[in-house]
């Protein structure tokens, strides 16, 4: 049986680990930044020692998992060792460098610690919500966490993950990667729900760096904050292990290093490894990416043209590259999604082809009367057409007389990227002629509508019109408070522990600005460290009670509610699922301290095909080969039409065998999901 609580020694352990490896990799990364970078200064500092920290943090995840040695000792270790190295390579003692304090515009900050403030406060209200039942966002539950609980149990990360949705398994996995080491650290996947807010702050940090050299900071946080806002983030990112935020902090950060001309040498290296590390996220990054390397390219000074590319493809190969390259070496081809004429590609898919691109309904007058107009208005708030429009018109005016080859360059990537979105595979997922997915999949265009929002500030018609300046920051105030008043996104039972968080990031971010204006900077270091000092303390019992809520029997949450909270008390069990029902919500089955090994049942075929099993007989020889001591069988579940569940016949072929006890039966819509217990092999005779 799994305990529910975490022993306070475990905790501190897990607690000094992660306070170890926070520290040597920011060690590392400052030493890094003051060598290579020392005319970086203030926020841009700040943002490339996040930028250059996460890179070598994602390198030893990496390397380490490839080798198999993905724990905690390892992980504690090869970042000490980072930083030791660094610090040798530099020969710079900590706190060393270029100490510059840019005087901060009291209203340039105000926009941005008010929008930061708003956007910390709803963001608050999922996080809180997955603190009290545990993360139930869709894509989470199905595969985010269960890789990330998968990497923790094996240690290593090149093991391919199949699942019953058409090359899921050939995924980029960073973003798993790293919830992965939060188990590892901690032995429970307590920082999940909370790790998204990191990439939150990032990507406002990012955007300050954008609008920073202009005095403009503060607009372009309001104008990423405006997206950010949005119900398809708020419903889909704060709270859980979906990492659409992450690639827009990535993106952010690499047009923040490019927007000033010349950014060359290691600012170039830079912005070329956040751009690397984007596409490492999700695969819907990779137009906008494409279109920052043409435009990097073309836009290089006609004699550095070769030193650009070097200093751009390189590190953004070595970067970007790693899931690709396990693809490649996996089944022979980095892209599974096409074969190129002729790489290898999967078998078929379990499920029906869904996969279109809103290009593929541009002239469908049903799309545009039963699926836009909603699904815009759904995801990006009531006042979608306002946000849709700023971010156009932002991105053109920045195309006038008088914009930098840098920003003429950065708003043709946010316009171009918009257009890829059109083009983009599952921008309209659903059924042939049923596009029911636009609306969900509609964070696809997160990235380049943030940045194109970020860069509306900068655009030459704001340039010496301090009034302008005031009023489209109004404006853009204006809509986001327009935006996050729906009464949808604050429910009653968080709203005033989310606006209290609020007030709370406001005073802190007030105190801070202040102190950073008179120069005490270490009394700041010790607010800094106070507030960090009162997140471990307080951690302690946040943790314990998540763990006793987390996925227990709400029949209100799922109809597998029942089946998570007997698994709660399962440990160190492999587990075999099959049905698509049970499979998109398979994680609370690895238990609560995450020890049970969950597959999905299937047939692997070649190239990395996986499809369904046809038979008894083989399907009692694949449960045999899967050593599995528990079974749950579930029915057919039409993503699309999710209220229709179609019989499975696995469940019957695993009730005839005496074999198999079955432990209780809950039932969806006629339908049954069984829980066995395997007391022996299967037979593959007798089957009925």
């Amino acid at each position: 049986m799994a305990s529910v609580n975490v022993t306070i020694a475990r905790y501190v352990l897990g607690v000094v680990a992660l306070a170890v490896l926070i520290g040597s990799l920011g060690l590392a990364a400052a030493g890094l930044r003051r060598r290579l970078l020392p005319e970086h200064t203030g926020a841009l500092a700040r943002l490339s020692e996040l930028l250059i920290g996460l890179a070598l943090l994602v390198a030893i995840l990496q390397i380490l998992g490839t080798l198999g040695l993905f724990r905690l000792v390892p992980v504690v270790l090869a970042g000490v060792l980072a930083a030791g190295a660094v610090t040798a390579w530099t020969g710079l003692p900590l706190g060393g460098g270029v100490r510059a304090r840019p005087p901060l515009r009291g209203g340039a900050l105000g926009f941005a610690l008010g929008a930061g403030a708003v956007i910390a406060a709803e963001w608050a209200v999922p996080t809180i919500d997955a603190y009290g039942y545990g993360i139930r966002t869709f894509d989470s539950l199905w595969y985010h966490l269960p890789w990330a609980a998968s990497f923790a149990q094996s240690a290593r990360i090149t093991s391919l993950h199949f699942d019953l949705e058409f090359l899921l398994a050939f995924y980029p996995a960073t973003g798993e990667l790293l919830h992965g080491l939060g188990i590892v650290l901690l032995g429970r996947d307590t920082l999940s729900p909370a790790l998204n807010l990191i990439w939150l702050a990032g990507a406002l940090l990012a955007a300050w760096c954008i609008g920073r050299p202009r005095g403009r900071g503060g607009l372009a946080v309001l104008g990423v904050a405006l997206v950010l806002a949005t119900p398809m983030m708020y419903f889909s990112q704060p709270g859980s292990a979906d990492d659409d935020i992450l690639g827009v902090f990535l993106l952010l950060a690499s047009a923040a290093l490019l927007i000033d001309d010349p950014a060359t040498g290691w600012t170039l290296v830079l912005a070329a490894v956040a751009a690397g590390l984007a596409i490492e996220i999700k695969l819907s990054l990779l137009a906008p990416v494409f279109l920052l390397t043409v435009g990097v390219l073309v836009c290089a000074p006609r004699g550095a043209r070769r030193a650009t590319a070097v200093h751009w493809l390189v590190p953004l190969a070595l970067a970007g590259g790693f899931w690709y390259l396990r693809n490649l070496i996996a089944i022979g081809n980095p892209l599974p999604w096409s074969s190129f004429g002729v790489l290898p590609t999967p078998a078929p898919p379990l499920q029906q082809h869904n996969t279109f691109a809103i290009a593929h309904y541009l002239t469908d007058s049903r799309f545009w009367s039963h699926f836009f107009v909603s699904g815009m208005a759904s995801q990006l708030g009531r006042w979608w057409w306002a946000v849709a429009t700023l971010a156009v018109i932002g991105a053109l005016l920045c195309l006038g007389p008088g914009a930098s080859a840098r920003l003429r360059m950065l708003a043709v990537v946010a316009l171009a990227g918009l257009a890829a979105y059109v083009v983009t595979p599952n921008s309209a997922m659903g059924p042939a002629g049923d596009p029911v997915g636009f609306a969900f999949n509609l964070r696809f265009a997160a990235p380049p509508l943030a940045l194109a929002l970020a860069l509306l500030p900068l655009a030459p018609a704001f340039d010496d019109r301090p009034r302008w300046q005031t009023g489209l920051g109004a404006l853009l105030a204006a809509v986001l408070l327009a935006t996050v008043a729906e009464p949808a996104l604050w429910p009653g039972r968080h709203a005033a522990a989310a606006v209290a968080l609020g007030v709370l990031v406001l005073t802190g971010g007030v105190l801070l600005a202040w102190l950073h204006r008179h120069g005490r900077r270490g009394t700041a270091a010790l607010v800094l460290a106070a507030a960090a000092a009162a997140l471990v303390l307080f951690g302690y019992p946040v943790q314990g009670r998540y763990l006793r809520s987390r996925y227990t029997f709400r029949p209100s949450v799922s109809h597998l509610s029942g089946v998570w909270a007997y698994f709660r008390r399962v440990h160190g069990a492999r587990v075999g699922v099959v049905g698509t029902y049970g499979e998109f919500f398979s994680y609370p089955l690895f238990g609560l301290d995450l020890s049970n090994q969950v597959r999905y049942v299937a047939d692997h075929g070649p190239h990395g095909s996986f499809t369904p099993i046809a038979s008894c007989p083989a399907w009692r020889r694949a449960v045999n080969r899967g050593r599995f001591r528990y079974l749950v069988t579930t029915p057919g579940r039409d993503y699309w039409r999710p209220a229709q569940l179609q019989p499975a016949p696995e469940g019957g072929w695993t009730l005839s065998d005496p074999a198999a006890h079955l432990l209780f039966t809950r039932w969806v819509t006629g339908q049954p999901v069984r829980v066995f217990v395997l007391r022996g092999r299967l037979k593959a005779s007798g089957c009925r």
